[in-house]
């Protein structure tokens, strides 16, 4: 980001020192209007257009509006990177730095040599993006379930072949979500709420006491879901800016999809289980299909800690199911195979994690505690189905709301960290930027390591 903000500081400068020039022009015009043009100092008279006739003089006359075209579209890109646009307009963020293709163009008019210069950036630009409507090109066939209280769960089967290649073992990863029925020009980042390295490592074999690894199909899909809820509207007040915005939030992206559910019919609380199995979930469903553009891990290794505490609020918490799941995973029988193959693997994996027994005992393991601390207004609240029985896992729910305390973040990571004297903790944050600021604070008076994510 910084070096976006450093570009365009460059540019704006270097057409400052062009606008110095006209006061220069102006001063003595006698002396300049026949030897150095009004709108290029770089070049004589004769060589610009009027002085020159051809093709080359049009050109070297056209620089100056090629370059003050470049600057507006840089400035348009710069002001939706702002953080306070970017958060809260995505969007506009998004399909406003697809201006930068058109502003590419310009430059390489504005200056030939620039296309020999950005050549090696095109062509991994132009790699990129093909990879990513190669993606997006497959509409992939999904079930969209209610689970209560305003919250939604979206199912798929990813294709196996989407994870070749990918050496990040962490629990974290988030995908690009564009579904055509709710718009089609729109394209979100979700994090997944399953644990995508489980899967793809090892299954374990339910005949036989011994782990053993299976090779699984190229066609063989993984169910990946993901969890997201609806945003409510403003109280509609005998104002007319709360009745707009309560028009504005039935247009969002997730209230689209969210539509596309009855769930009036939803009148039972979500079962309760140990298991991630779409089937787990409440009726009422609906099938649609979608197009997916990932997985994109988050470089993160839970498991080198003895503890893992997930501080998430709202929405936040679909990254604290996935590391719960990571948890569950490792505790599962023939999780030391599992260790072997990621220290193999993924060196940032720590060698504490290895075992040569089929066998891990607790003992042995490095992650031996989850607890996931979920901030929620008592009005949003629903028990969610994705958290496994595992020994060691732990979920707490702080209901926040009317005449309700919100949650003192420090003294949680106290109480955990005093349960386990001279272990290692780390931190995982996720929710509104409030809480994540609060977070981090909290973190650092403990002297405890943390990871906030933030949507930057």
């Amino acid at each position: 980001m910084i070096q976006a903000y450093l570009l365009f500081a460059l540019v704006l400068i270097h057409g400052i020192i062009y606008a110095s020039w006209i006061p220069v022009y102006y001063q003595d015009q006698s002396l300049t209007r026949e030897i150095f043009p009004l709108l290029n100092p770089t070049y004589l008279h004769d060589e610009v257009w009027p002085g020159l006739q051809s093709s080359l003089g049009v050109w070297r006359a056209s620089l100056v509006f090629t370059g003050l075209v470049t600057t507006l579209l840089m400035l348009a890109l710069l002001v939706t990177t702002l953080p306070v646009v970017r958060r809260k307009h995505f969007n506009l963020f998004y399909f406003t730095h697809l201006l930068s293709i058109v502003a590419v163009i310009v430059i390489c008019l504005h200056a030939s040599t620039m296309f020999y210069c950005t050549a090696p950036g095109l062509a991994m630009w132009l790699l990129d993006w093909s990879m990513r409507v190669y993606e997006l090109s497959g509409k992939i066939d999904s079930s969209l379930a209610a689970v209560g209280k305003g919250w939604f769960c979206l199912t798929l089967p990813l294709p196996r072949r989407r994870l070749d290649g990918c050496a990040c073992h962490s629990p974290l990863a988030h995908f690009h979500i564009h579904h055509t029925k709710s718009s089609i020009r729109e394209i979100h980042p979700f994090t997944t709420i399953t644990h995508l390295a489980s899967q793809k490592l090892m299954t374990p074999s339910s005949t036989s006491e011994k782990v053993v690894a299976l090779s699984v199909a190229d066609d063989d899909p993984i169910m990946v879901q993901f969890l997201f809820r609806k945003s409510e509207p403003e109280p509609i007040v005998a104002s007319s800016g709360s009745h707009q915005r309560g028009k504005k939030t039935s247009k969002e992206w997730t209230n689209k999809v969210a539509s596309l559910v009855d769930e009036t019919s939803l009148d039972v609380p979500p079962r309760s289980g140990n298991s991630l199995d779409p089937e787990n979930l409440p009726l009422p469903s609906y099938q649609t299909s979608l197009r997916l553009e990932g997985p994109y891990f988050t470089p993160v290794n839970p498991a080198g800690y003895n503890t893992v505490i997930c501080l998430v609020a709202g929405t936040g918490i679909s990254g604290a199911i996935a590391i719960a799941a990571a948890f569950s995973a490792q505790s599962a029988p023939g999780a030391a195979s599992s260790a072997r193959q990621l220290a193999t693997i993924d060196e940032t994996v720590p060698r504490g994690n290895e075992y040569s027994g089929q066998v891990w005992p607790p003992e042995q393991k490095v992650w031996r505690r989850c607890v996931v601390i979920w901030s929620i207004r008592e009005s949003d609240y629903t028990k969610l189905p994705f958290f496994p029985d595992t020994p060691g896992l732990e979920v707490r729910s702080h209901l926040t709301g009317k005449d309700r305390p919100r949650i003192d973040l420090r003294e949680n990571i106290n109480e955990i960290c005093t349960q386990e004297p001279g272990g290692s903790t780390w931190v995982y944050l996720s929710g509104p930027n409030a809480f994540l600021e609060a977070g981090k604070k909290a973190c650092q008076s403990s002297n405890v390591e943390f990871f906030s994510a933030r949507w930057t």
